[in-house]
């Protein structure tokens, strides 16, 4: 690969082992990843190692290059593991490293918290611990305990609250860990919510694949220039040929000379109708057709090789790459005011930002042209599902599976017994929602704000058009009150003060300005901030009733409460009945079992 220059393509079980020690030195950007980023490596880990059907695992996963830096490297290569400690320090990979030690130490902690037994085979768990942890007695170690060592700011969080061999180690309520260390903090919560709703079997499973099966290339370096050369080559330097060249390619190839022309207008269209997200719609068109395990060239092979060249891009292409474009744009379109509902709905499903909804959504939008009524049915129920799945605290794989039958009833055009059965929430989900519903934000803080902004969306008719990034949730009743503040005399018994902080009735959305200034303040302090005007967001329908309040008892907050919830059951059709103190509703249900409905034609 590299002339000169010692590499190696070696599994994570033995890259995570000895005589491997990694260091990121100072000249490199903390750890950045975000959930997209790791959630798309989790959902391609949880795909190749057969999870989402119950398939075989696929042929090994390359998780790409790693190129580090050795100035004092000598001797065989690779080096033996019984040597001293190598430390390597990380030109080209920090971020693929740091999100892979995080999944394996959320991996062990809950296969630890499974196998808590004395007599319990600990076998996975221990490996997974000597992925994450240097082995007790190597040699040059000095005082480092984890296999990567990030810079100070980082590394404190990561030994102490990720790496360290505690049961699902929490986001500390410490501000001072820093940028870096809530990122790593966000990606270990994000990972454990997905881990946690994988089956032990199915968790067992990914972490043995993630230990033997997923490879990586390594490349070793002895200077720094040379280093930072292979950095920009493998970088920087040329633009990788994309899916959609190599799958335009094949599809153009066979076709008679009199065709091809209009048929690449018609593909360069549909790539232009997807606004730069081609590969992802690539993605979304494999899970319609039911090819969830399949490469995407592969699967797009199999339908041109199925239909023809001519047929894919007529009948699929382009009438699913401009439905894609509707479910991103249509409430942004002429004919969106005369269908309000789905308006909401589309903006709703869009703030969710996730995947396992749009192949589902871009089937119903491909039926809008010849059927409105039917389409803003269905989509309406597909963002009652998404969103349901997501107060559930459903994981992505899970929710891809969840929307499975989903789009495979839209796309063969079952009828409405079979759609209703696919859109079902059972008792139980609604008793658990009911549930959760009682601490929203303290369960799941994004999805509150969505909520929210959900309500807000009903209450005035229309979407609010507003970036969630600009609006944050701010508890009015403080959690964390000063004890000299008029709310711990108002709310004197600390049992109700607890049920009452973390009530969605306790909910504002406001600015972050509002939020900062908000904090602990007395409520007469906090309603004059919560009437300041803010820049681009419009007074708030669902903070009216606080507005409008001279005072802030747990009556008021109870009652508030109520409404919320009530328009919430109205929104996706769920009873979340009456509840006492965190208890689950009776799981009646006033819409009939499961709370399904029949699709209209």
């Amino acid at each position: 690969m590299f002339p000169g220059l010692p590499t190696a393509s070696l599994p994570l079980v033995k890259l995570f082992d000895n005589p491997y020690l990694f260091t990121v030195p100072a000249y490199q950007r903390p750890y950045s990843w975000t959930e997209k980023e790791a959630g798309q490596l989790f959902e391609d880990l949880v795909t190749a190692a057969g999870l989402d059907d119950n398939d075989a695992a696929g042929p090994e996963y390359f998780l790409g290059t790693i190129l580090l830096l050795d100035p004092e490297a000598d001797g065989p290569w690779p080096p033996p593991a019984f040597g001293g400690a190598r430390v390597y320090e990380v030109v080209d990979g920090q971020q693929r490293l740091v999100t892979i030690s995080i999944l394996a130490s959320v991996l062990r902690d809950l296969e630890d918290e499974h196998n808590a037994g004395p007599d319990s085979d600990r076998t996975i768990a221990d490996r997974l611990q000597a992925m994450v942890a240097v082995t007790p007695g190597m040699r040059d170690i000095a005082t480092r305990t984890g296999r990567i060592q990030l810079r100070d700011a980082e590394q404190g969080y990561l030994e102490n609250h990720v790496l360290a061999r505690n049961p699902r180690p929490m986001l500390p309520p410490d501000p001072e860990i820093g940028a870096a260390g809530a990122g790593i903090g966000a990606i270990q919560e994000f990972l454990t919510s997905e881990v946690t709703a994988l089956a032990p079997a199915d968790r067992r499973k990914l972490a043995v694949y993630l230990m033997e099966w997923c490879h990586v290339v390594i490349i070793i370096s002895r200077d720094i220039d040379r280093a930072h050369m292979l950095f920009t080559v493998l970088n920087e330097r040329g633009k990788p040929l994309e899916r959609n060249d190599i799958i335009k390619a094949e599809v153009l190839r066979g076709m008679p000379p009199k065709t091809a022309p209009a048929a690449l207008a018609l593909w360069d269209e549909a790539h232009k109708a997807t606004g730069g997200d081609f590969e992802t719609f690539l993605g979304h068109l494999r899970l319609i057709h039911g090819l969830h395990r399949v490469p995407i060239i592969a699967a797009v092979r199999s339908l041109v090789r199925d239909l023809g060249s001519e047929r894919f891009i007529q009948q699929e292409l382009s009438p699913l790459t401009a439905a894609f474009n509707k479910v991103r744009t249509f409430p942004l379109r002429p004919d969106h005011a005369l269908y309000p509902e789905m308006s909401r709905a589309v903006v709703s499903l869009n703030r969710l930002g996730k995947a396992d909804w749009v192949p589902a959504a871009i089937l119903a939008m491909a039926q809008f042209p010849t059927a409105p009524q039917t389409t803003t049915t269905l989509i309406l129920e597909i963002e009652r599902l998404a969103a349901l799945l997501r107060l559930l605290g459903y994981g992505a794989g899970k929710r891809q599976r969840r929307f499975a039958p989903v789009i495979d009833a839209i796309r063969t055009r079952a009828g409405n017994d079979t759609l209703t059965r696919c859109f079902e929430i059972t008792r139980e989900e609604q008793r658990t929602i009911a549930f959760r519903l009682k601490d929203l934000h303290g369960r799941n803080a994004p999805m509150c704000k969505l909520v929210l902004m959900r309500i807000e969306d009903e209450l005035r008719g229309e979407s609010l058009t507003v970036d969630p990034k600009v609006l944050t949730v701010e508890h009015v009743l403080p959690l964390r009150p000063s004890n000299t503040s008029e709310w711990k005399r108002t709310f004197h018994d600390a049992e109700e003060r607890a049920i009452c902080q973390t009530s969605l009735g306790n909910l504002a959305l406001v600015s972050d300005k509002q939020n900062d200034k908000a904090k602990n303040k007395d409520f007469a302090e906090k309603l004059a901030i919560y009437r300041e005007p803010q820049p681009g967001i419009p007074p708030l329908f669902s903070n009216a009733d606080i507005l409008a309040s001279p005072t802030w008892l747990a009556a008021g907050i109870r009652a508030r409460e109520r409404r919320l919830m009530e328009i919430i059951s109205r929104i996706w059709r769920i009873d979340i009945g009456p509840q006492q103190n965190g208890t689950t509703p009776n799981g009646s249900n006033p819409g009939g079992p499961g709370g399904g409905v029949k699709m209209s034609g």
